[in-house]
C-alpha cells in the first residue's frame, strides 16, 4: 500500500479527535485522521467507518447528504480514511451549516432540514449526539439550491443497536435524535 504524504498546506481542519486535509493527488477527496494516533483510531472514526461499510453492504449509493467513502489509507500521519471533499458548485469548500445559521437563522432552511431529516429516515441511517451544526456543510448545488452534508457524527454510539435494521425502531430512534437535535442546537437560531 502506497504512502500519501499529507502536507500541512492541504489542511483542512480539526475536530475534537480528527483532522481532515485534501487528498494530496485529488482536490475533491479529503482524508482524516485521528491526531492520537498512538491511542489508535478513534471510537468515532471506527463507528464512522463501520457504518459507512454497512451502508456500501447495503448498496448505498445516494451520497447526498453524506460525503462518498473511498475506504482507508496509510498516510504520513498513520492510518486514515478517504471521504469526498464537499464542494459548492463553484468549486469552494462548503462551509458549515453553522455559519449559515449565525447569518441568517434557521427559519430560511426549513426546506433543507425537512429533507436531510427524510434521508436519514429513508435509508435508515442513524446518527449519533456529534451531529451538530459545526459538523454539516452547506452545500450550494447553485445559487438557490443547498444540501445539508453531515461530515462528523455518523453511526450509533448506543450499545443495544440489534433493533437498527428493522426500519420501524430506526425511525423512531432517528425521530428522537432529531428531536434532540432540534431542540439542542436549532432553536436557538
Amino acid at each position: 500500500m502506497n504512502t500519501l504524504v499529507l502536507k500541512e498546506e492541504d489542511f483542512v481542519g480539526k475536530g475534537n479527535e480528527r483532522v481532515c486535509y485534501v487528498h494530496p493527488t485529488d482536490k475533491n477527496k479529503a482524508v482524516k485522521f485521528s491526531f492520537e494516533q498512538s491511542q489508535g483510531r478513534s471510537k468515532q472514526t471506527t463507528l464512522e467507518v463501520n457504518t459507512y461499510n454497512k451502508l456500501i453492504k447495503k448498496f448505498h449509493s445516494d451520497w447526498t447528504h453524506l460525503p462518498e467513502y473511498y475506504g482507508k489509507v496509510q498516510t504520513n500521519k498513520g492510518e486514515a480514511f478517504v471521504v469526498e471533499l464537499v464542494r459548492d458548485f463553484d468549486g469552494e469548500v462548503s462551509k458549515s451549516f453553522e455559519f449559515y445559521l449565525k447569518r441568517d437563522g434557521v427559519a430560511i432552511y426549513s426546506k433543507e432540514l425537512e429533507t436531510y431529516k427524510n434521508y436519514f429516515l429513508k435509508y435508515s441511517i442513524i446518527f449519533n449526539y456529534g451531529m451538530m451544526p459545526k459538523n454539516i456543510l452547506l452545500r450550494k448545488n447553485s445559487e438557490t439550491d443547498f444540501s445539508l452534508v453531515l461530515i462528523d457524527g455518523l453511526g450509533d454510539v448506543s450499545k443495544f443497536t440489534l433493533l437498527n435494521g428493522i426500519k420501524y425502531f430506526a425511525a423512531a430512534r432517528i425521530n428522537r435524535r432529531w428531536e434532540k437535535f432540534v431542540n439542542k442546537y436549532l432553536t436557538k437560531y
